[in-house]
């Protein structure tokens, strides 16, 4: 088969700079907003015409972060409970034969008189910071919403822990409220799926008296997030701007 070429319609703008905090799936975290720059073509414009009609799209992108790994038939899935690895096609992974990954996000508003091109305001995101959008579709409950679907190795809830704020890191946010109303619920709903990589899940359960005080840090904007391990739940330590130069 002959390989294919393709251009992104636009680059994704997300909260998240690194993987280290990304929602699992599109949907879990609600605050967890994006805007989609699309290239400024005119006939962007016009390709957009009754989109705003929909309440949630498609988003076809690129793991851009992924797509000079090599692949393999099989990963280890990152849940807890789940097969020790199951074939690629069977998964989510970013690292597939060819990179392409799609998710259901809620449409917020379509802004076309931004500069430089259409801009597309998005909720419920699970993508990196400057991630390629290959297309967009609209999403359609009557076709793509199948409620008796079986989920496979995925059925089951994700753990939830409840989070807290030290003083010193609410006034650090209490300081950005004017700008970014929606900070402290962006950071709850990351934080208490425990965002860490499944290694740390595994080797530090949150529930474990014997990880009490442990410290971890990711990046969230441009914010430096420091939380501890506190009584089987997640306490934010310190919540500290990144000064760029």
């Amino acid at each position: 088969m002959d390989s294919m070429t393709f251009e992104p319609i636009g680059t994704l703008q997300s909260a998240f700079k690194e993987k280290f905090g990304v929602p699992r799936q599109s949907g879990m975290i609600p605050e967890a907003r994006a805007v989609l720059k699309l290239r400024p073509d005119p006939a962007f414009v016009t390709a957009l015409n009754h989109l705003q009609d929909f309440s949630h799209v498609w988003v076809v992108f690129v793991f851009h972060q992924a797509h000079d790994r090599a692949w393999t038939p099989t990963i280890r899935p990152p849940r807890i409970g789940a097969p020790n690895r199951v074939g690629v096609f069977a998964s989510r992974s970013p690292h597939r034969p060819n990179p392409i990954g799609m998710s259901a996000v809620k449409l917020d508003r379509i802004d076309f008189e931004a500069r430089g091109g259409v801009e597309i305001h998005l909720s419920g995101v699970d993508l990196l910071d400057g991630t390629p959008v290959l297309d967009l579709k609209p999403y359609v409950p009557y076709a793509d919403s199948i409620p008796d679907a079986n989920a496979g190795w995925a059925e089951g809830e994700i753990p939830k822990y409840a989070v807290t704020y030290s003083d010193e890191s609410l006034a650090a946010i209490d300081a950005h409220s004017q700008t970014l109303p929606h900070l402290k619920a962006l950071l709850t709903q990351t934080l208490e799926y425990d965002p860490r990589p499944m290694g740390q899940r595994e080797a530090m359960p949150i529930a474990d008296p014997s990880n009490e005080g442990r410290e971890f840090r990711f990046r969230l904007m441009h914010f430096d997030v420091h939380w501890r391990i506190r009584e089987g739940a997640i306490q934010v330590e310190r919540f500290i701007e990144i000064k760029f130069p």
